[in-house]
């Protein structure tokens, strides 16, 4: 039954937990300023509180309890009510004694309690340098939760409001029992229900203020209400996908340091899921969905495959396999993998290499076997090498041939089997004895025959090419460096850049020229020798997109810190030489040239790897 109710109507007399299977604290900066400026125009317009009317609505709420009890899961709401909370706290750190936080009865995800009850000692027990405290508690590996994270970030957030932050509207210490009486007298929509699965299939239905549904929350919902309709049990088959979800955001929030994950949404883990798994027999079809959300997103791609389905207990298998499934990659994602690359490195540099197509192929690998085992990631990983070598010289025709044939490799991994015929099959497509493509025949011969052949590519034109950056770092990994740092400190961000050692817009008196028209002559040559290798690998190096923005068009000696902070020890190494502008020319191509010389025999030549 839905009624309009106060915020403080509501809240009062109840005690409420978030349920796991539902998200965590998901709120940042976009959603706090409009709240925050919500306070205050109501603030503003309620000098007299006594007209209802000018009262601020703080949303929708669907509640799911048993008939009779105080106690209720919030199955919609959960944002708002704990950004109030956390708002109400940090009034109370700043104006003791008003505790109206302590009449809200809240109970986090369960893998935030610990966390939430710490933000709450620390600003009970107050002092000063709060904003330091509280930012030391992010990195306390016990609690530290993405949505721990944005917990604090908003604590911190509306401590600097308050403080004046010039960012952020601004609030008053002294309207702090003003502030609180909006919210206590907000009007509220409150719909409560004593069936969980009646409550999930109206979740389904409501799009509320705050953060828009997720791809992954609308799948689950969708998932929820067709197990509603079509079960001859919902409660114990809407409960195991409740239970799947529950372990996925578990996994998701605590999964913010695995550096693979980098960029990667749990939106964006879903699709790959749904290219590579779906519901455990995926066979074909491997570039669907096509994107993470929209008409070709996994919402309709799932809601199709749905209606597909003939008979109830199809739609009821389909569904919980899917959320099960899910659950399982996003256990390889954050478990398998990261273990298993601790063990081998190249697990992780196949991800660096191409993340699509090595999600897809690590997803299905990882559920009939170790892919470490048998060569098969060495292969995968020099397979891919090969592929973007051909790629990049010019055999892109015929692009039908290869997309299908990539879908063979997929297909070979097949459920509940071993590795063995990927296997075969990669090393069949590598020496030739079945075509990858018609125009590609033997693809270790190929890519060893264009590696020689575009020799001025690499010497002119690597500077735009996507896969420059991966032979950068594993160039830097031959000769010393710490993949872990480098991965670390460049790709874990996805903040990674390319830096031009020598700039393209290098001033002049960098080249040792202090005045270009009366040494134009000489600046001239300088500068065409260089520029003739301006583009070229050698005069390349992996950096970020911050430090490249502060190191560009400055002299190679210039850029060393950031090579050194980085951790790419060759790289360092050489530039540490380049002090003459007359041989920077030179320098490159030295570089060029001991690049390529690595590429070739320890990248493309990986005949040990093949036999």
């Amino acid at each position: 039954m839905e009624q309009q109710k106060t915020f403080g109507e509501i809240i009062k007399p109840y005690f409420f937990t978030i349920p796991d299977y539902q998200r965590a604290y998901s709120w940042g900066e976009k959603q706090l300023i409009p709240f925050i400026n919500d306070i205050l125009e109501y603030y503003d317009k309620t000098n007299d509180l006594e007209s209802e009317d000018k009262n601020y609505y703080l949303g929708h709420y669907i509640l799911e309890g048993e008939v009779g009890s105080n106690n209720y899961e919030i199955i919609d709401g959960q944002q708002r009510i704990t950004t109030v909370y956390l708002f109400l706290l940090v009034c109370n750190y700043l104006k003791k004694n008003c505790e109206y936080y302590k009449q809200i009865n809240l109970i986090p995800v369960s893998y935030d309690k610990d966390g939430l009850n710490i933000i709450i000692n620390t600003l009970e027990t107050g002092g000063e340098n709060i904003i330091i405290k509280l930012t030391e508690l992010i990195s306390d590996t016990k609690t530290r939760t993405m949505s721990f994270i944005r917990m604090v970030e908003a604590i911190k957030l509306f401590i600097d409001s308050f403080s004046g932050e010039k960012k952020l509207p601004k609030l008053e210490v002294d309207e702090i029992d003003k502030y609180v009486e909006v919210i206590d007298k907000a009007h509220c929509s409150v719909a409560t229900y004593n069936d969980k699965a009646v409550a999930s299939q109206i979740f389904e239905l409501h799009n509320t203020r705050g953060i828009a549904l997720s791809e992954t929350e609308k799948v689950k919902a969708l998932l929820m209400k067709n197990v509603y309709i079509n079960s001859q049990n919902p409660h114990l088959d809407i409960e195991k996908i409740q239970n799947a979800f529950a372990r996925i955001f578990e996994m998701e929030e605590k999964a913010s340091d695995v550096w693979l994950r980098g960029d990667l949404s749990l939106d964006n883990i879903l699709m790959y899921h749904l290219q590579a798994v779906e519901d455990g027999y995926k066979n074909e079809e491997f570039g669907l969905p096509q994107g993470v959300a929209g008409d070709n997103g996994s919402f309709e791609y799932v809601k199709k495959a749905l209606t597909k389905k003939n008979e109830k207990t199809a739609i009821v298998e389909y569904a919980i396999n899917v959320a099960e499934q899910f659950e399982k990659s996003m256990d390889i994602l954050t478990n398998k993998i990261p273990k298993a690359d601790e063990e081998n490195p190249l697990i992780g540099d196949a991800m660096l290499l191409d993340k699509n197509r090595s999600i897809i192929f690590l997803l299905r690998a990882f559920r009939s076997g170790n892919p470490t085992e048998n060569k098969l990631i060495e292969r995968w990983e020099n397979f891919l090498i090969c592929y973007e070598i051909i790629y990049w010289n010019g055999y892109y025709y015929n692009a039908k041939a290869y997309r299908s044939t990539f879908q063979s490799i997929y297909k070979a991994i097949e459920n509940g089997s071993n590795l063995d015929k990927c296997n075969d099959l990669l090393s069949s497509f590598y020496k030739g004895e079945k075509k990858f493509s018609y125009h590609w025949e033997h693809l270790g011969n190929n890519a060893n025959k264009l590696f020689e052949v575009e020799k001025k590519k690499w010497v002119k034109h690597a500077y735009g090419w996507n896969k420059t950056a991966y032979f950068l770092y594993k160039f830097e990994i031959e000769h010393g460096a710490d993949y872990k740092d480098i991965r670390k400190n460049i790709y874990k961000k996805d903040s990674i850049s390319i830096d031009h050692i020598v700039a393209r817009s290098i001033e002049w008196k960098d080249l040792g020229i202090e005045n270009y028209f009366e040494n134009k002559d000489h600046a001239d040559i300088i500068w065409k020798e260089i520029n003739s290798v301006i583009n070229g690998i050698g005069n390349l190096s992996l950096s970020t997109s911050s430090a490249n923005s502060s190191d560009s068009n400055r002299s190679p000696s210039k850029h060393l810190n950031s090579f050194k902070k980085f951790g790419l020890v060759k790289t360092a190494e050489q530039i540490e030489t380049w002090t003459n502008p007359n041989e920077f020319a030179q320098k490159i191509t030295e570089r060029n040239e001991s690049i390529r010389e690595f590429v070739k025999e320890r990248i493309i030549n990986k005949e040990d790897i093949w036999n």
